[in-house]
């Protein structure tokens, strides 16, 4: 439960940052804070995996939590990829994928609640 809490935490602040980026306002802050979101996202998804028992959900693979993590790693990924356009200075396809990565994490969150919950 409380990685859940986590997930969403990283992806609300990802959300801030990228809200502050579209608006223009300090944008340099804008994508430290979105790091910030994809980091924790990263760090959350990682470090149960290395034996800390604390955050591990403790379920069985199903078909949404496999398409969950293959999509976690694609918007990862996806923003590594952001980075590097941001940084050459191609605003427009930073903002486009920006939003596929907004869209794409939103997906994943649902997949994995509903792959851990069965809703």
């Amino acid at each position: 439960m409380a990685n859940d809490i986590i997930y969403f935490i990283a992806f609300c602040i990802f959300l801030i940052g990228a809200s502050l980026n579209f608006r223009g306002i300090k944008t340099k802050y804008s994508l430290w804070i979105m790091v910030i979101g994809v980091l924790i996202d990263f760090l959350a998804t990682i470090i149960p995996n290395t034996g800390l028992k604390s955050l591990a959900i403790g379920i069985e693979a199903s078909a949404e939590i496999i398409s969950g993590i293959i999509l976690g790693v694609f918007v990862w990924t996806l923003f590594l990829g952001a980075v590097f356009v941001r940084l050459m200075g191609k605003l427009s396809l930073f903002y486009i994928i920006i939003t596929v990565i907004k869209v794409a994490w939103f997906i994943d969150l649902i997949l994995v609640m509903h792959g851990v919950y069965n809703l």
